[in-house]
């Protein structure tokens, strides 16, 4: 398989890995074109001359996979001095090491209109989307585009294991009337963001007893609830704009708000008062 082949498929199952190419060489080096791919376990296609150097590049690409950040390594074949990596075969090499297969994954627990909006919505965002839900005929192929997972399960406790939901998924939970089993499934995993969409008078019943029945302030704190943003919406669409504009703040650590300046509200409190 070719280093272009297996970044393809990586990247479409969404796992990291990183593209080491030769951009300077000098002297004694070992090759000085080259490219090579690093797998997040550490495996490799293709070299850029093998030996010592070549540990050093893929011992950076995974430092640069778990930073989430490209790099550029300077290596000397020498024994001693500035960027010397331990070899005696004379030459320098530099490359740059790209990051690639880094796509946020939103996971959302249920399958019904609200969820089949934001799955639609949120393709074009960069999203890696898992769907999940204990109604088969909710799970169509048609109702959803080819990249999205779908996950069925006969309990939302096999649904919530085969998500295999990790630390950096952004998880949203509305089904049709499980809401309960799930958050109670999810309140003490770990994730970048954990939202579930019902009214506030379900939402303080919830964590009123989720409270009652020993879950702890802190896990009830990360849950985001009533989520969205307050515009109004209505439709299933709208409904996914508002969620989505909440889960990007939270991914680009924004501050929110309005943009804009020249806002109706500031037009109004900046009017001048007439005096008589």
């Amino acid at each position: 398989m070719t280093i272009f082949a297996e970044a393809a498929k990586l990247e479409e199952q969404n796992r990291p890995f990183a593209l080491a190419q030769i951009i300077d060489s000098r002297g004694s080096a070992p090759r000085h074109t080259a490219q090579m791919l690093i797998r997040d376990d550490g495996t490799i296609i293709g070299t850029i001359g093998g030996g010592v150097i070549e540990r050093h590049v893929i011992n950076e690409a995974l430092e640069a996979l778990r930073e989430k950040t490209a790099r550029v390594f300077h290596g000397r074949m020498a024994r001693s001095g500035q960027n010397a990596v331990g070899s005696d075969c004379g030459g320098a090499m530099t490359v740059h090491i790209s990051v690639h297969g880094l796509r946020p994954r939103l996971v959302l627990v249920g399958a019904g209109h609200v969820n089949r909006a934001m799955a639609h919505a949120a393709v074009p965002l960069g999203f890696d989307i898992a769907v999940g839900d204990t109604y088969l005929q909710s799970l169509t192929s048609d109702a959803f585009l080819p990249s999205i997972r779908l996950v069925y399960g006969q309990t939302f406790v096999e649904v919530i294991d085969n998500l295999a939901i990790q630390p950096q998924d952004y998880v949203l939970i509305a089904t049709h009337n499980q809401d309960r089993e799930a958050l109670e499934l999810l309140i003490d995993q770990p994730v970048a963001w954990l939202g579930l969409l019902s009214s506030r008078r379900k939402v303080q019943s919830f964590l009123r007893q989720m409270r009652d029945a020993g879950v702890s302030d802190s896990a009830l704190a990360r849950l985001r609830a009533p989520v969205g943003y307050d515009i109004g919406a209505e439709t299933p669409q709208e409904i996914a704009i508002s969620v989505l504009a909440e889960i990007l703040q939270v991914k680009n650590r924004a501050a929110g708000g309005l943009l804009g300046l020249n806002t109706p509200a500031q037009q109004q409190s900046e009017t001048p008062i007439a005096v008589s």
